[in-house]
């Protein structure tokens, strides 16, 4: 039985959004020059398949990532300070939000098993977190209590991305997905705290996880058929009935998917994902971030494709 699809809704994004893709697009290919000459070319061509960018249209890490992944950064640079991206502070942020964006990726596959590691890849890997722990560390310096904000987000990172056990309930396990985005939900929480109010940086912090979390319940809808044969748990594991959720895997993936279909699960998603996605726009409407708030607005799921 396959479910009914459900996209994002989709819009062009703007020039000063495209420029600013390119400057992370660069920063996350830099990576490979800081690896030994021998294995330089092959982590390129790593990276080029991994994103499955074309050598003629040229690298583009982040056709990977939904614009709001790191427009947020742009944005609250502009509605603030509006600083060149070329000073070497802002040059410490994107550095780490693209590394962070990087190894949320990488390290999934890594840990899953469907990229098989080799010395380049674990080297690109050691790099990436070695450029992500000090430009962290060093753009943090420069905020009022930045490092222990940094170590502390990425301490709940670490605490909480390989705990994949059932809870309680949804909400529960969308809040441990807010720790598991730590370490990318940290460059716009630093800079909003350096920019803005802490009340306003906190709501910043929550505007991005409900953007992220948003996200997170549309890929699990998505690999639904896959986790289920995989028999990993994701958050779809909650539209069951409590006494139904130890049977998730392939044996009963056929009734599970039944079930899932008689009470029209994708509606269910989709009306959720759109809640959590109206909640951050109205937020970054609050933060006076309208750019920002366009854009998460534009993701809604407007109508449901067939299956």
């Amino acid at each position: 039985m396959v479910m009914q699809r459900l996209e994002f809704g989709s819009k062009d994004p703007s020039e000063e959004e495209k420029d600013f893709c390119k400057l992370l697009n660069r920063s996350t290919l830099s990576l490979c020059y800081g690896l030994p000459v021998s294995l330089r070319t092959e982590a390129v061509l790593f990276l080029y398949k991994y994103s499955e960018s074309s050598l003629i249209g040229g690298f583009d890490f982040l056709r990977r990532y939904y614009g709001p992944s790191y427009s947020i950064l742009y944005w609250i640079n502009e509605s603030a300070q509006a600083l060149p991206w070329e000073d070497s502070w802002l040059t410490l942020l994107l550095e780490s939000h693209s590394c962070a964006l990087l190894l949320h990726s990488l390290d999934d596959h890594l840990a899953d098993g469907s990229i098989k590691a080799n010395h380049t890849i674990l080297q690109l890997r050691t790099e990436a977190w070695s450029r992500y722990a000090q430009s962290s560390k060093l753009f943090g310096k420069e905020i009022h209590g930045g490092v222990s904000i940094s170590e502390e987000f990425v301490d709940k990172y670490f605490k909480t991305i390989s705990d994949s056990s059932l809870l309680e309930n949804l909400d529960a396990h969308l809040n441990r997905f807010r720790s598991q985005m730590a370490t990318w939900s940290l460059q716009p929480y630093l800079l909003a705290r350096s920019y803005f109010s802490r009340d306003q940086a906190e709501l910043v912090l929550k505007m991005y996880e409900s953007f992220g979390i948003s996200w997170r319940l549309l890929d699990d809808y998505q690999d639904l058929n896959d986790d289920l044969e995989n028999e990993e748990l994701s958050s779809m594991v909650y539209f069951l009935p409590e006494e139904k959720r130890s049977e998730w895997g392939k044996e009963k993936k056929e009734e599970i998917l039944h079930f899932f279909k008689e009470i029209q699960l994708e509606k269910q998603v989709s009306d959720l994902v759109n809640s959590y996605l109206s909640d951050s726009a109205r937020m970054a409407d609050e933060l006076h971030l309208e750019k920002y708030s366009e854009s998460l607005k534009s993701l809604r799921i407007s109508e449901h494709s067939p299956a």
